[in-house]
């Protein structure tokens, strides 16, 4: 009977997606579903995550990755600031928004196994963050976590794994320092940029690296004002925001309030060059472009080591741009000769101009993922710029106001396999299915029974629903059965895991409760008489159900069809 369950089981339902338009929709950026457009789940209450906007698509971004972020802003709940991940389609796959405010989400190895990494801490200490720094496992369950050398806690803006298998973070440490030249008072409170390598098992400090002992603070690009006065206010002269090891064993490294980059040799801690900013130690063949980045984030090496990409965001709070809008930027480097020129730079077709945060990827593909901090929003482009997906997670008519933001995007491969189960809640004839984080699950099993006690022979009857992003939705029949579970299976069939039973509550009296069927009773089962009374309970139950059901089919010339719904692919 199984087959005929199957058919009519399932039926059509509508797609919460439906009503809240997000695919190139001027209403979303027009502010008119507020600036911070989120959904929320039946099956996972204590989660919000973002809508998607999808300005530009195409099949090219379509790689199997997922996008993993971090928000904060004015407008996201502090739980809804913690760590996700979402398909290129923009569905959730997996958030826990236990976390609250954290950085930096994304996937790095460790001893040949891959983790999900994050900051998470006080995000809002003048600019930069005093917190901890977690690993994830496959499972979701936290390996490692620790802080900065020392005791100390870390900064937000770096965490970074080498292929040595050691951490690279960054620190702000509040000292005094000293500090002159015209118009400057003559000493005070610093806020001192800090990068430590640690051993992530022991947390020894491999190096450490301060630029109060190695740079000019005289030359900063940011003046103090009237910060460092008095110790309520440090003076932060340098501002350094991400750190990279190369295979020579020396550190590139970002000086947002330099507007330059600086390699730092890792045996003696001194500038051996400087990109951009006044002490550039390279000829520019870009007509000055290449050195002329400012404000930046994320500079990273190319995999070649011919070059460096990063965030040019040409702007900063309280500071005109000087540029109509942020890029990122492939500089190509001689070391020989001392030359950078621009090789590729990417361009927003919507010019967005983000005055902090920010970050720039290179995929396997070649394709290259740009993120736009204090507005959410990234694109991706192809290797000469042309542009092939553009999304909004935020409205763009709040853009440059801080009510939404994502530090950094990444797109990465990453396979979950949580411990937890699937979770099914039948509501308003609706079967809510979803399953946190797990990765592997391509279609779900209903299994329907009148007991709770779901073992394969009480099982009536089943059917196969295609998953369809974080939370499936199946119209039921509630007549048909007191009770379901689901079956996470995989692309061969395989089960991952299953939910506890639910119930499926019409509302009204259930025709299968006229009807009682024993459990066995295990005091019976030991004589003939009471695997006799068994078996002819069991037996006229199943005649009674099936006499009822046979009867309101004719009545009501019911026609019942399978149909699931799903979700738009965009």
């Amino acid at each position: 009977m199984r087959p005929f369950f199957a058919a009519v089981f399932v039926s059509p339902a509508l797609s919460l997606d439906s009503i809240y338009p997000n695919i190139g929709s001027a209403a979303f950026d027009s502010g008119y579903y507020g600036p911070y457009p989120n959904r929320s789940y039946i099956t996972a209450p204590g989660i919000t995550s973002p809508r998607h906007n999808i300005l530009n698509s195409d099949q090219r971004c379509h790689d199997g990755l997922y996008i993993m972020t971090t928000l904060r802003g004015d407008n996201v709940d502090p739980k809804g600031q913690s760590p996700m991940i979402h398909d290129t389609n923009g569905s959730l796959v997996w958030m826990n928004a236990t976390y609250g405010e954290t950085f930096g989400h994304g996937v790095q190895r460790f001893r040949e196994k891959d983790y999900l990494t994050f900051w998470r801490g006080n995000d809002k200490v003048h600019g930069h963050g005093e917190g901890m720094y977690f690993m994830l496992d496959e499972e979701y369950r936290e390996v490692y976590r620790f802080t900065a050398g020392d005791g100390r806690l870390g900064d937000l803006h770096e965490f970074r794994i080498t292929e040595q298998g050691t951490a690279l973070i960054t620190q702000y440490r509040y000292e005094k320092g000293e500090w002159g030249g015209p118009g400057l008072i003559s000493q005070g409170y610093i806020w001192d940029s800090v990068f430590q390598e640690l051993d992530i098992e022991t947390g020894e400090v491999l190096f450490e690296w301060h630029a109060y002992d190695h740079i000019d603070i005289d030359t900063s690009d940011l003046p103090s004002g009237s910060e460092g006065r008095d110790q309520f206010s440090g003076y932060d002269f340098f501002h350094i925001n991400s750190v990279e090891k190369d295979a020579l064993g020396n550190y590139l490294i970002s000086s947002r309030y330099y507007q330059c980059l600086l390699y730092i040799s890792g045996t003696t801690s001194e500038t051996l060059w400087q990109l951009g900013g006044k002490q550039n130690s390279f000829t520019d063949l870009s007509n000055g472009e290449a050195t002329k980045f400012g404000w930046q984030h994320d500079a990273r090496w190319t995999a070649d080591y011919s070059g460096i990409t990063l965030f040019d965001n040409g702007a900063r709070y309280n500071l005109k741009p000087e540029v109509d809008a942020s890029r990122g930027l492939h500089i190509a480097l001689d070391l020989k000769a001392m030359t950078a020129e621009i090789k590729h730079l990417y361009i927003n077709p919507r010019r967005i101009i983000s005055a902090s945060q920010g970050s720039m990827q290179v995929l396997p593909s070649s394709n290259v993922l740009i993120g736009y901090g204090y507005n959410a929003a990234w694109t991706e482009f192809t290797v000469h710029g042309e542009v092939l997906c553009d999304v909004h997670i935020g409205s763009q008519k709040y853009f440059d106001t801080g009510a939404v933001q994502t530090y950094k995007v990444s797109k990465q491969a990453w396979v979950g396999r949580p411990t937890t189960k699937p979770v099914a809640r039948f509501l308003d004839g609706l079967l809510y299915v979803s399953w946190n984080g797990a990765t592997e699950v391509r279609d779900w099993v209903v299994q329907g029974s009148n007991s709770t006690r779901m073992d394969k022979s009480w099982v009536m009857g089943e059917v196969k629903a295609h998953k369809t992003g974080f939370e499936t939705e199946i119209r039921i029949d509630c007549r048909l059965w007191r009770f379901v579970r689901v079956r996470g299976v995989g692309v061969k069939g395989e089960v991952l895991g299953e939910s506890d039973p639910e119930s499926v509550d019409c509302g009204f009296e259930h025709p299968i409760t006229k009807v009682k069927i024993p459990l066995v009773d295990s005091s019976l089962s030991s004589t003939w008489t009471g695997l006799l009374f068994e078996l002819i309970a069991c037996v006229l139950a199943v005649i009674a159900v099936y006499f009822i059901w046979r009867w309101k089919l004719y009545k009501d010339a019911y026609s019942l069809y399978q149909q699931v719904k799903y979700e738009f692919n965009y």
